[in-house]
């Protein structure tokens, strides 16, 4: 099962074209999900709001509605912000049987939220489920001048209760961009926050937190950045320096490596082609 989210629906379309793509030249059929709301983009830390997580459970519920049908209680997200708040959430009903009754009871239209759904990432079922080593048999263009920089952000690694690898020194997508061909760029700012929300508040200082990780991964070699998150890519990408590196999805640079062009936006083609010429 898989749930979209509202960025792959809006601003994000190129990612879920592209995941969906990769997915399925992999041998991965994401369903969908038949109905679905907004997760609710963040999950509220305060103790007693348990108002809050009624989004989410209620995806959870939907999820549980079609996992009956297709005998499978996995649901796949892809962007960072709904993996975070969907895992946080389903983890917290979980812990707390009190906060789910509250919530079960709340919503009497609906049927109760068991906790039986697994919340897991995309990378999670490429690096577990699928294999690097099948990956690299899907590879059908040198990839080797392509440097790639992955940037995680906040949601994927914290809190540590869900990350989906070692939230100080994660490998995941180092891994994943190695199995393409291409060189992965390790630098010190990959698990940075973009600075978030805050290009609603103030845009400079998302402009110049991008700057600077923009500049960290240049400094280590990068010509390019890979991210999983819709937020990070609009921050990195709208508010880069003059000349900075560009952002793209880590699904875009798989669809690259496999030779799914089609997949691709003209924008994406046109960075993937200024690097090579570059070089």
């Amino acid at each position: 099962m898989y749930f979209p989210g509202c960025a792959l629906k809006s601003t994000a379309e190129d990612y879920e074209k592209t995941a969906i793509a990769v997915a399925e030249k992999l041998g991965v059929e994401l369903l969908e999900l038949e109905r679905w709301n907004c997760c609710g983009v963040v999950f509220n830390v305060a103790a007693d709001a348990v108002m809050h997580h009624i989004a989410a459970v209620r995806d959870l519920i939907r999820a549980q509605e079609m996992g009956r049908k297709l005998n499978d209680n996995r649901l796949v997200t892809i962007c960072s912000m709904c993996y975070s708040t969907l895992k946080r959430v389903n983890q917290i009903v979980k812990d707390d049987p009190e906060k789910l009754r509250n919530i079960n009871e709340f919503m009497d239209e609906e049927e109760d939220y068991e906790g039986n759904i697994e919340v897991i990432h995309l990378l999670q079922v490429f690096k577990d489920l699928v294999g690097y080593d099948k990956i690299k048999e899907k590879v059908s263009r040198r990839m080797e001048k392509i440097k790639a920089a992955p940037f995680y952000g906040c949601a994927l690694l914290r809190p540590k209760e869900v990350s989906i690898d070692d939230p100080e020194d994660p490998k995941i997508m180092e891994e994943l961009i190695e199995a393409l061909g291409a060189e992965a760029v390790k630098f010190p700012y990959e698990i940075k926050c973009c600075s978030s929300y805050n290009v609603i508040y103030d845009r400079k200082i998302t402009e110049e937190t991008a700057a600077e990780i923009q500049r960290a991964a240049e400094r280590w070699g990068a010509n390019i950045i890979v991210t999983t998150c819709p937020l990070c890519h609009y921050n990195l990408n709208t508010s880069k320096r003059k000349n900075g590196i560009p952002t793209i999805y880590f699904t875009e640079l798989m669809a690259y490596a496999f030779g799914l062009e089609e997949t691709l936006s003209p924008e994406t083609l046109k960075i993937f082609n200024k690097i090579l010429e570059e070089i």
